[in-house]
């Protein structure tokens, strides 16, 4: 076999050595870029204002104010409506959730409810004037 050409040996050497120069110049803009996103999201703000700006309030199925209807939660955002609901009779009260809370329709709400579909209609009907006579006596939520 022949021993490789000196002209062989200066190509490798040369690719070898600009192989490397690119690896050092990506390696460093990586590094740069990594810099400036640091920079860009890091702030020298107390933890507590932040939070206090940027916090949000989690809503979960252990609200205080939420009734359970065919397994799923309904949360009610406001103290006095949720007052109104339970002060409802318990199939006045599921009609209301399973219309407003899971979006059924009355064919579906009276198959659930094994009732009539007139009958989802009138429950409905008796829970809105029950709603706003207890909104009369008691007001809303400010």
């Amino acid at each position: 076999m022949n021993a490789p050409s000196e002209k062989y040996k200066n190509r490798i050497v040369e690719m070898f050595d600009s192989f490397c120069k690119t690896v050092s110049r990506n390696y460093s803009r990586n590094l740069k870029r990594a810099k400036a996103t640091y920079n860009k999201h890091f702030t020298e703000e107390p933890v507590e204002l932040l939070l206090e700006l940027w916090g949000v309030w989690d809503k979960y199925p252990s609200h205080p104010y939420s009734f359970y209807v065919n397994g799923y939660s309904c949360v009610i955002e406001s103290e006095a409506l949720y007052n109104a609901l339970k002060s409802l009779p318990e199939k006045q009260r599921m009609v209301i959730l399973l219309d407003f809370w899971q979006d059924l329709t009355d064919i579906e709400i009276a198959k659930r409810m094994e009732v009539a579909t007139r009958t989802v209609y009138n429950l409905r009907k008796r829970a809105f004037v029950a709603i706003k006579k207890y909104y009369e006596h008691h007001g809303r939520d400010p």
